[in-house]
């Protein structure tokens, strides 16, 4: 053989040898890249679609999905001891807002919110605590939005640490997140019986005329937290308050009428706490169905009264 050829068969034997070599070596480390980027898409794909293991937001309003991730540094901001949203709301949200229409209209999620409330506040809203409070007032703002509120459910959480108070406003006052498909199919509850159960113990309330609150004690708060769950809940349900009065007619005006006025007081009341005025409905009953003897003081007191329950 002369001296050429073996020159240009060593180089073809060299070029065969590191073509072994790079596919030995190079492409294994090339599709063990691949590997583990499919894996770290897939993984994230998987952790956005299950995020209703509710892990909500730590500052901002914000949330992620699959293919779409939304946050900003805002938040809703709250007066301290109120559950009123403070307006205006910042742009940023707004189009957050937008962004999460988008999303729940072609989805099953739920969108979760979480109010936060401090132990140094004071609760004079209707809820059983400023957290709900809060939660139901983003609600309605998200459902004046356009957000469908079957989407949207609500959490509280006293928590001091969380909250940061500055010059009377709560900020950080809410977190967010989507509902935990675990918490939306092992706590679905029956409305037909919670339905039954209000109706069958609807809320009294006495009041005297000329108060501009209604007080209410810590099992008003729950029971009627458990009305504005049902209407969250089921569609067109809606709030029924009933005016009731004694027997005493009086001078100027029927037992109707004021039986009627009562129940509107109530009614303006809980609009101003949170509750959509299209939600509530109201009736006079006047005295025709007493739930005590008319014949004592006491008795005619407890006829004064306005009972809520759903209609």
């Amino acid at each position: 053989m002369s001296r050429k050829a073996i020159y240009l068969l060593g180089i073809v034997l060299t070029i065969l040898l590191g073509t072994w070599l790079y596919a030995l070596f190079c492409c294994n480390n090339c599709c063990l890249k691949v590997k583990e980027d499919l894996n770290s898409k897939s993984k994230a794909l998987n952790n956005a679609q299950n995020e209703s293991k509710t892990a909500f937001s730590k500052n901002g309003f914000g949330f992620t999905t699959s293919n779409l991730h939304y946050s900003c540094a805002d938040n809703f901001t709250f007066n301290f001891s109120d559950g009123k949203v403070v307006l205006p709301i910042s742009d940023s949200i707004d189009l957050g807002i937008s962004k999460l229409k988008t999303v729940l209209d072609s989805s099953d999620l739920k969108f979760a919110i979480k109010g936060f409330y401090s132990s140094k506040e004071e609760n004079n809203s209707i809820f059983p605590d400023l957290g709900l409070a809060r939660a139901n007032a983003i609600k309605n703002y998200l459902v004046d939005k356009g957000i469908p509120e079957h989407k949207l459910e609500l959490f509280s959480e006293l928590n001091d640490k969380k909250l940061i108070i500055d010059d009377n406003i709560v900020h950080q006052s809410t977190s967010f997140g989507w509902l935990s498909k675990d918490i939306n199919s092992t706590e679905k509850k029956d409305w037909n019986v919670v339905r039954n159960e209000i109706k069958a113990t609807p809320l009294v309330l006495y009041f005297e005329t000329g108060q501009s609150i209604i007080n209410l004690t810590e099992s008003d708060r729950k029971k009627l937290g458990v009305i504005v769950d049902y209407l969250n809940h089921v569609s067109d349900a809606k709030i029924a308050i009933e005016g009731h009065t004694d027997n005493v007619v009086g001078e100027r005006n029927t037992n109707e009428y004021y039986s009627k006025k009562r129940a509107e007081f109530a009614q303006n009341y809980f609009i101003s706490n949170g509750i959509p005025a299209q939600k509530i409905e109201v009736f006079g009953k006047g005295a025709a169905n007493p739930i005590a003897e008319n014949e004592t003081e006491e008795g005619r007191a407890k006829n004064r009264r306005v009972e809520v329950t759903i209609k």
